[in-house]
C-alpha cells in the first residue's frame, strides 16, 4: 500500500484534538455548503431562464416571418403577406418558379414542428361598463395551442374549425379583470378610424401566461374576424410563426485546436442558423426575425444572470480554499512533532506534502458528498413541492423552477475536488521548512 495514502487515511479518520477536529468539522461544511449553493445556483438560473424563454416562445414562436418593411411584433399598421406567394430562384440567369406555397416551403425545413400564420390589428374590447385597448392576434384552427392550454385558468380554447367567423375569443386574466369579464360574457370589439366598426365577441377562456408584455395587450381571436376588418383576401396574413424542435437560444461554442485557447464561441446560436434557413425558403420581400430579435431586453436580461452564477461560483470556491488552507496548516502544525520524526527518518519533503494533500482529498471528498445531499435534496424538494415563491409581476414566473442539469452538476463536483485539491499543494510548501530537530523538541 501507497505509505503517503495509508498515512492521510489513518490521520483523516481518527479522533481529531479539539482545536484541529472543529476547524476540519467547519471546512466540511464549508465545502458542503460550496458545492449546494453551486448546484442550487446552476439549477435556479437555467431553470428560470428555460421558463421564461419557453413562455416567449410558446406565445411568439421562434422564428417570425413578416413583410419586409415591417419592423415589430405589434405594429398597427401593417402589410399583408400571401400564404400563396412563391418564391423566385434566379440559378445563373435562368428563373425558376417554384410551384409550393411559403407555408409549404417552410413545413418541409428541417426541425419545423409547426407554421402557423396570423394577423395582427389594434382595436378597443368593450364591456357592458368598461373599455380597454388591446391588440388583437387572429390565428387559424390550426394554431400551436399547447402553450395556450397550459396557461388557461378558465374556460377552453376558441373553436374556429367552423365554416362561418368565429365570434369566440381568448383574454388574459388581467384584461377580464379591469373589463370585469367573466368565461361566457359578451363583449364587443371597436376598431377605428372612421368609419367605426364593430364586432360582436364572447369570452370562451381565460389565461395568464405571466408576461406582463402579452397579458396586458393581447386577444386571440378568429384570423377571418381581421380580414373583414382590414378587408383582405382569404390568403392574407400578417406573418407566420414558425414553432422548431428543440432549438437552444443561447450561445453555441466549437472546438477548433487550430487556434488558441482552442475552445471558441460561435457568434450565431442554432435559432440564428435556424433563422438563415426560414429566411432563405421564403421570398426576397420576407423578412425572418428569431425571437430574440423580437424580445431582445427579455433574452438580455436573462444572458445577465449567468454573470451572477460565475460570480457565485469563484465565491465559493475562493471560500472553500481559504478554508481548506486553514486546516492543512492546522493539521501541519498540530503534527510538527510527526513531521520532524518522518523527516529524521529520511522521508522526503514532497513525500511528507503528499500525505497532507491526501488528507485535504479525503475531507474535499466527504464534504462533495455532503454538499450533493443537501444540494439535490434541496432542489428536490423545491421541485416536489414549490415552496420557494418570487413575485410573479417581477420575475414572469410564481415559482422558482428547478433544472436538472446533470452535466453541470458533475463538472461542480469535479470542479471542486480537482481545484481545492491542487490548491493544497500551497499550504503544505511549509513543511520544506520545518527543522527535524526544532520539530522533535517541538513536542
Amino acid at each position: 500500500m501507497n505509505f503517503e495514502y495509508f498515512f492521510a487515511r489513518r490521520i483523516t479518520f481518527q479522533t481529531q484534538r479539539a482545536v484541529s477536529g472543529l476547524v476540519v468539522r467547519l471546512s466540511i461544511i464549508s465545502i458542503a455548503l460550496a458545492v449546494a449553493t453551486m448546484e442550487i445556483s446552476l439549477s435556479f438560473v437555467q431553470g428560470f431562464e428555460t421558463e421564461i424563454s419557453n413562455k416567449v416562445v410558446g406565445f411568439g414562436s421562434h422564428v417570425l416571418v413578416t413583410h419586409y418593411t415591417e419592423s415589430s411584433y405589434n405594429k398597427v399598421e401593417v402589410k399583408p403577406i400571401s400564404l400563396y406567394d412563391t418564391l423566385v430562384i434566379d440559378r445563373g440567369g435562368q428563373f425558376e418558379y417554384r410551384i409550393d406555397t411559403v407555408v409549404n416551403d417552410l413545413q418541409k425545413l428541417e426541425n419545423v414542428k409547426g407554421v402557423s400564420p396570423y394577423i395582427h390589428k389594434a382595436g378597443l374590447l368593450q364591456s357592458s361598463d368598461y373599455y380597454e385597448a388591446v391588440l388583437l392576434k387572429g390565428v387559424q384552427a390550426e394554431y400551436q395551442w399547447d402553450f395556450l392550454e397550459g396557461s388557461l385558468l378558465e374556460g377552453s380554447i376558441p373553436d374556429f374549425h367552423g365554416d362561418t367567423v368565429s365570434r369566440e375569443i381568448l383574454i388574459s386574466n388581467r384584461i377580464a379583470r379591469k373589463l370585469d369579464l367573466q368565461v361566457g360574457d359578451k363583449g364587443r370589439f371597436v376598431f377605428f378610424p372612421m368609419p367605426i366598426k364593430r364586432r360582436p365577441v364572447r369570452i370562451a377562456g381565460i389565461f395568464e401566461t405571466g408576461m406582463e408584455e402579452f397579458d396586458n395587450s393581447f386577444v386571440i381571436c378568429d384570423i377571418r374576424t381581421l380580414r373583414g376588418i382590414w378587408g383582405w383576401e382569404d390568403d392574407q396574413i400578417s406573418g407566420i410563426e414558425v414553432n422548431l424542435e428543440n432549438i437552444d437560444t443561447g450561445d453555441q461554442w466549437y472546438w477548433n485546436f487550430s487556434s488558441f485557447p482552442f475552445l471558441h464561441q460561435d457568434t450565431l446560436t442554432a435559432l440564428d442558423y435556424a433563422n438563415i434557413d426560414i429566411a432563405r425558403s421564403s421570398p426576397p420581400e420576407y423578412k425572418a426575425r428569431p425571437i430574440t430579435w423580437i424580445f431582445p431586453e427579455i433574452f438580455d436580461w436573462l444572458d445577465m444572470q449567468h454573470q451572477n452564477v460565475w460570480v457565485i461560483l469563484i465565491l465559493m470556491m475562493v471560500v472553500a480554499i481559504i478554508n481548506m488552507t486553514s486546516v492543512i496548516l492546522i493539521l501541519v502544525i498540530e503534527r510538527t512533532y510527526t513531521v520532524g520524526i518522518l523527516k529524521a527518518m529520511g522521508l522526503a519533503n514532497h513525500r511528507i506534502q503528499r500525505m497532507f494533500v491526501f488528507n485535504a482529498f479525503f475531507l474535499i471528498l466527504i464534504g462533495v458528498l455532503a454538499g450533493n445531499l443537501l444540494g439535490l435534496g434541496l432542489l428536490a424538494s423545491q421541485d416536489l413541492f414549490g415552496w420557494l415563491k418570487v413575485n410573479q409581476d417581477t420575475y414572469f414566473i410564481e415559482t422558482v423552477p428547478v433544472a436538472w442539469v446533470w452535466v453541470r452538476f458533475i463538472l461542480v463536483n469535479i470542479g471542486v475536488t480537482l481545484i481545492c485539491g491542487l490548491a493544497m499543494f500551497l499550504p503544505t510548501i511549509i513543511i520544506n521548512h520545518i527543522s527535524p530537530v526544532k520539530a522533535i523538541r517541538f513536542e
